[in-house]
């Protein structure tokens, strides 16, 4: 070898290794690694979920998730503004959005422990999936426990 090939051989090296680098890097990123990524997203995004909503005002100050009558109540509500009811419709929605607010705090270990207990096969539709596999997966995995929870709060 001279030395004109020596030269060319690292920077020929050099930029074989710089075109390559970022697909390495990524393909040693293993489903295990991206899964744990989920998981901690996940749980980070729980903690604060529960945060933002499980306070004063977390539901009924949020128009975004402000709980309102459901259809046939709503339904009823118009007659009853109509007779001069306003104040008690407000009462009810209020009271539907307090509920929510206390009931939240309570969801905080479920959807904690359902992040945490997330398997690699779970963590794949949710990266994979549309703008509710999120949702769908804690559905899944805490819907009973959390109605469990949920349904006496409300009832007080």
């Amino acid at each position: 070898m001279n030395r004109k090939t020596m030269g060319r051989r690292p920077l020929a090296l050099g930029m074989l290794a710089a075109a390559l680098l970022p697909g390495l890097a990524r393909a040693a990123i293993s489903q295990a690694d991206a899964a744990a990524g989920v998981k901690l997203a996940m749980e980070r995004g729980a903690n604060a979920v529960v945060d933002l909503l499980g306070r004063n005002d977390g539901f009924l100050g949020n128009p975004k998730v402000r709980i309102p009558l459901p259809g046939v109540l709503d339904d009823a509500a118009k007659l009853l503004k109509m007779t001069g009811q306003q104040e008690r419709v407000d009462e009810l929605v209020t009271a539907m959005n307090r509920a929510a607010e206390a009931a939240v705090p309570e969801a905080r270990s479920l959807l904690v422990s359902a992040s945490k207990s997330m398997t690699v096969e779970d963590a794949l539709p949710i990266v994979r999936g549309g703008e509710t596999s999120v949702t769908d997966y804690f559905a899944r995995n805490t819907r009973e426990a959390l109605t469990a929870k949920f349904v006496p709060i409300v009832a007080r």
